[in-house]
């Protein structure tokens, strides 16, 4: 049991569900975004609406099983412990994933301080490094994490704020035109588009994963989880229509900073600078909100004597502090087999995979909760919502990439000989 010391408040938690989504997507994605145009504000708009319908799912499923361990009970409920490991290891694979992206982020903000950062062996060297750091604030303790997100998520709302500001005090609408600037149709530019701004809502559960380190989880965790994606959600689509407003397609997408470049424009260099600090202290707070999460999925799967006992080995501040230099160690092996990329590429090239991942969590879900409309007629009303929910995610399947989905598939792979192997192993043990 967690004595209420080692506990984390509503506050804490509803800027980890805030301070995980907003990190490197919304300072990053535009440069994806742009050579599509201004089309991608639909994408903002779609994902946006879809990712609220999913918050209020994970708020239905954690007042039903509050003081659980959010993602694997929920599969595991509604399908079995095989399928709940396997959706909970490409959840893990995601959030791996995620972290080196959310590092390499960082850098590339970073750049405009350190040029010499864009050279590939020193981004490498930086990238690690960060990663380092930040185990090293994880290793202090869930209230420690829990300051920490709660500091960065205010810090890293002032730039997004002042572009708000800027952007519509001095927006030049003929950036917005033509709405769609790329070479395909504009329902493709549209799906390209959701998928990936639907990457910036990955962590809309993150209260659920340590819901049993959350004071009253039973209340708090759905508050924060659907409080913190509506907050989310104008926050993103305000400040991306400021940047467009503020630079063209073409000037974002040779940017490795956008939000710094727009601050720079308006106010000069010197803002540019300010920004770009922002924006290193927003990506920071949100790769120490994901570690959280990512050693908090290995603990409960050891728990379930699904994963190796090393990774339930906690220091003297309850983390587990084994899993996450294992887990870290992957993340630094992911950024270091990207290097032969430029930042740009490496980063959408990450979180399309992620997202992949993560999307397997939330189809399990959506599908689950629609198979409860069938079981129980009185679920009808507060399960339809997940019918169009389950729709959608099949359309960002395939705004996926053929890539991404096979390499994904093939990370999912990987985890059914350790899943048997773990089977095998824990009856072997116990007899």
């Amino acid at each position: 049991m967690h004595n209420i010391e080692n506990k984390i408040e509503f506050k804490e938690s509803f800027t980890l569900v805030v301070g995980n989504m907003i990190g490197a997507g919304i300072f990053m994605l535009p440069i994806s975004l742009s050579a599509f145009g201004s089309i991608s504000i639909l994408g903002w708009i779609i994902s946006g609406i879809i990712s609220i319908c999913l918050a209020s799912v994970f708020k239905k499923l954690s007042r039903e099983y509050p003081d659980e361990s959010g993602p694997f009970t929920y599969t595991k409920k509604y399908f079995g412990e095989f399928t709940a490991f396997l959706v909970v290891w490409g959840y893990w694979i995601s959030i791996l994933l995620l972290n080196a992206s959310l590092a390499i982020a960082i850098t590339s903000y970073s750049t405009v301080f350190l040029p010499i950062l864009k050279n590939q062996y020193y981004n490498i060297f930086f990238s690690s490094f960060i990663i380092i750091i930040i185990s090293t604030i994880s290793l202090s303790g869930i209230k420690g994490i829990g300051r920490f997100q709660f500091y960065t998520a205010l810090i890293k709302l002032i730039p997004l704020i002042l572009i708000i500001f800027l952007g519509f005090l001095f927006m030049n609408v003929e950036y917005f035109y033509p709405i769609n600037i790329s070479n395909e149709t504009d329902f493709r530019a549209i799906t390209i588009t959701t998928t990936l701004t639907f990457f910036a809502f990955l962590g809309l559960e993150s209260a659920t994963v340590p819901d049993n380190k959350v004071q009253n989880a039973k209340e708090n965790v759905s508050k924060s989880t659907i409080y913190g994606v509506i907050f989310t959600f104008f926050v993103y689509l305000l400040s991306s229509i400021a940047l467009f407003g503020l630079l063209s397609p073409e000037q974002i997408q040779h940017s490795n900073a956008p939000y710094a470049d727009a601050g720079g424009i308006i106010l000069g260099d010197y803002a540019k600078y300010i920004v770009a600090i922002f924006a290193i202290i927003s990506a920071l707070g949100c790769l120490n909100g994901w570690t959280l999460l990512q050693i908090e999925l290995t603990k409960n799967l050891s728990k379930n004597n699904l994963f190796p006992k090393i990774f339930l080995k906690e220091n003297a501040n309850s983390i587990p502090s084994s899993g996450l230099v294992i887990s870290n160690t992957i993340v630094i092996l992911l950024i270091v087999i990207n290097y032969s990329k430029d930042l740009s590429n490496i980063f959408t090239e990450l979180i399309l995979t992620s997202t992949f991942c993560a999307l397997i969590l939330y189809f399990i879900i959506a599908f689950g909760e629609i198979l409860k409309i069938f079981e129980n007629k009185k679920n009808l009303k507060s399960n339809f919502i997940s019918i169009p929910l389950f729709l959608f995610l099949i359309w960002i399947f395939v705004g996926i990439g053929f890539n991404s989905i096979l390499l994904g598939l093939a990370l999912f792979s990987l985890s059914i000989p350790i899943y048997f192997y773990q089977k095998y192993y824990a009856r072997n043990r116990k007899s």
